[in-house]
């Protein structure tokens, strides 16, 4: 088991803003909009039900898109909006959400897109930083609760940190949403390695 102290602590933070700033400097591109963040905020030690409560904070039902890391930077990274303001980002990029059953699969595949935009950008940023590849798994879309969209997304294999990231998006009538950034605790040791290499 991982212990967290203050040094792995300020890493995983590092990682998080480094890599959030990149993806949220993507998606403000793709949505033609202004994106600003607040820095992240870390969970250590709570396990996911922390992470699933806090996800339940943000009101009603969520939309979240996740995407899988690996290589020294393993993990999941979730894209997670209330479901109003999923709406007002597919409206954004151009599509109609609701039809007679819901959601249409064309705003569905613009938020899927959009989470593979931020979670590319992540990835190559945090490259960069370690000077080592990283892959990234096809996006996957769950709709619901927090607990069930995790579930759904990320399972029980989530480690025991979450560093979340808030975002605005500015003209847009107020549309936030959340970045959560879900490492993989035993690959902790070679990051931190991999950070502090000259």
């Amino acid at each position: 088991m991982i212990a967290l102290g203050p040094v792995q602590l300020d890493a995983l933070r590092e990682v998080a803003s480094v890599g959030c700033g990149h993806g949220l400097t993507a998606l403000a591109r793709l949505l033609g909009r202004r994106v600003d963040m607040d820095p992240p905020e870390a969970w250590a030690g709570r396990g996911p039900g922390a992470v699933a409560d806090f996800l339940g904070a943000l009101g009603q039902d969520l939309l979240a898109v996740a995407v899988r890391l690996d290589g020294v930077l393993a993990g999941h990274l979730v894209l997670a909006l209330p479901e109003h303001d999923a709406e007002r980002m597919a409206s954004l990029l151009g599509y109609t959400v609701c039809g007679e059953e819901g959601w249409s699969p064309l705003a569905e595949s613009a938020l899927l897109e959009s989470g593979n935009i931020l979670g590319s950008a992540f990835v190559s940023a945090i490259a960069r930083l370690v000077r080592q590849r990283l892959l990234l798994s096809v996006p996957s879309l769950a709709r619901g609760g927090g607990r069930a969209c995790l579930d759904r997304l990320v399972g029980r294999e989530a480690g025991r940190a979450a560093l979340a990231t808030r975002f605005c998006v500015d003209g847009s009538g107020g549309l936030e949403g959340l970045v959560l950034f879900l490492p993989d605790l035993s690959r902790l040791p070679a990051l931190l390695a991999s950070l502090r290499r000259p």
